[in-house]
């Protein structure tokens, strides 16, 4: 069980996912698309440390992120959206190297999915974290 210290924690990860995903979707609507992929794996990312802190009292922080959908589905347990949301983060951290470090441009149909997937993660982190489902 969390701490107050680690509920706390959990609340500022959820508001730095809310405010990626905020983002996101605002590059989204301009169609500035890279960008938005970009902070919809953020979103992702702070959104899977709010739930993990949030259900366990810590998360993994690394430059790696290649055991985070693991993480989350530990953490998630037998929850009916474990699987749903392990795969959402898997497809964002996948989507990394290319979004950030590639020279490829992010195609508009590409950063709405990953959009999408940032979007069902914040809105679980918000069922844990804010209304403590």
């Amino acid at each position: 069980m969390a701490t107050l210290e680690h509920r706390n924690h959990a609340r500022s990860f959820l508001r730095k996912a809310e405010e990626y995903l905020a983002s996101a979707e605002a590059n989204l609507a301009a169609e500035r698309f890279t960008v938005a992929a970009g902070d919809a794996i953020h979103a992702g990312i702070c959104a899977k440390d709010a739930i993990v802190t949030e259900l366990t009292g810590t998360t993994v922080k690394g430059k790696g992120h290649a055991l985070a959908a693991k993480e989350l589905r530990r953490a998630l347990g037998q929850r009916p959206d474990a699987a749903g949301a392990e795969k959402g983060l898997r497809e964002l951290v996948s989507s990394k190297a290319d979004v950030e470090y590639g020279v490829t441009i992010i195609a508009g149909v590409k950063a709405e999915a990953l959009v999408r997937r940032a979007r069902s993660l914040v809105d679980l982190a918000v069922r844990i974290v804010r209304l403590n489902e």
